[in-house]
């Protein structure tokens, strides 16, 4: 797990451990305070190392982070860590002109989520910013490239209380190859948005895996009370770090996809990788061959057949003939 995943959360915990003055908070003290804020917050077990820790004090200390009063004061051969000031606390410190106009850029893209109740607050703080720090007007400057058609989303709302209240769900749901609706419990653990479409993830009732739902094809859902809720256990940075998308096949592994690249391609591919995996093995004059280490899915075949004839998958070759197969039978199209 990445560790500035959680960098809010670690510097609020141990804000509280350097300004409690009944106790005093040594490194190993601090690390598993800080994991168990962690855990509490995300309900996720989460390791933090010593020198994690330490990079946070820093920062805590900088310039560049909140300028805290952090000490170190020896007992015996260790040292514990508190405030110089008893009265400090990074939560009292007022923002300045340059924090206030990052909060507000990142308010403005916050703002997407128009209609969504939980972020009816924005506009108004973002007013109270512009006024008190004169910060200007971001109006017709950011544009996203966002689907406002897309049915249900007016749902996004619901669903988002949903999974935060940690209800199950009975939905009715008909996927794009069925003809018929299904129903079943649904125990909702977040959203997604990928390709303009939004996604529900969590876990059917009578599955062992992740299911992943298109809001678009949700057609109603209700709260169950007759089930008991199934927590999360899963990282979704780790559920995703193998794929492209959002669709991840039952019983798949990762395999080293070997691609090339042609010359007029590459600036874009090196600029926007396909996958995070993405490293280069050969580059020649007319061409780049890469690698990726992920989990072929429908979004890697679309986004292949997507790039046409600038690019190559060389290995392995059962992917290699499963393009091939694609492109023959959109050729046949067109016969």
């Amino acid at each position: 797990m990445a560790t500035n995943k959680h960098a809010i959360i670690r510097y609020e915990a141990l804000d509280r451990c350097f300004s409690n003055k009944g106790r005093k908070f040594f490194i190993n003290d601090l690390i598993d305070y800080v994991a168990n804020a962690i855990k509490e917050y995300t309900g996720i077990e989460s390791s933090i190392s010593r020198r994690q820790i330490y990079k946070d004090i820093d920062f805590m200390a900088s310039e560049a982070g909140f300028k805290a009063p952090i000490i170190a004061i020896k007992e015996g051969k260790k040292a514990y860590y508190k405030y110089h000031d008893p009265n400090y606390s990074i939560a009292l410190q007022q923002i300045n002109p340059i924090e206030a106009e990052l909060l507000k850029n990142a308010l403005e893209v916050l703002k997407r989520f128009k209609g969504i109740p939980q972020f009816d607050f924005i506009p108004e703080l973002s007013l109270k910013l512009k006024k008190t720090f004169q910060l200007e007007d971001m109006e017709h400057i950011i544009f996203f490239d966002q689907n406002e058609y897309l049915k249900n989303l007016e749902l996004l709302a619901q669903l988002l209380k949903a999974i935060q209240d940690k209800d199950v769900l009975t939905i009715a749901y008909q996927s794009f190859n069925q003809k018929d609706k299904e129903s079943f419990i649904f125990h909702p653990y977040f959203l997604k948005q990928y390709n303009k479409r939004w996604f529900l993830y969590g876990q059917r009732e009578d599955f062992d895996t992740w299911t992943n739902l298109a809001l678009d094809r949700i057609i109603e859902f209700t709260k169950s009370y007759k089930h008991e809720y199934k927590a999360n256990t899963q990282d979704p940075e780790v559920y995703f770090e193998d794929i492209i998308g959002v669709s991840k096949p039952i019983g798949a592994v990762c395999q080293f996809v070997k691609i090339k690249v042609n010359k007029s391609l590459w600036p874009y591919i090196e600029s926007k990788p396909l996958h995070p995996s993405q490293k280069v093995i050969n580059k020649a004059d007319s061409y780049t061959t890469i690698q990726l280490d992920i989990i072929p899915n429908y979004e890697f075949y679309a986004q292949i057949l997507g790039l046409g004839a600038a690019i190559e998958v060389l290995e392995p070759k059962e992917i290699r003939a499963e393009i091939k197969k694609r492109i023959q039978e959109t050729l046949e199209k067109y016969k």
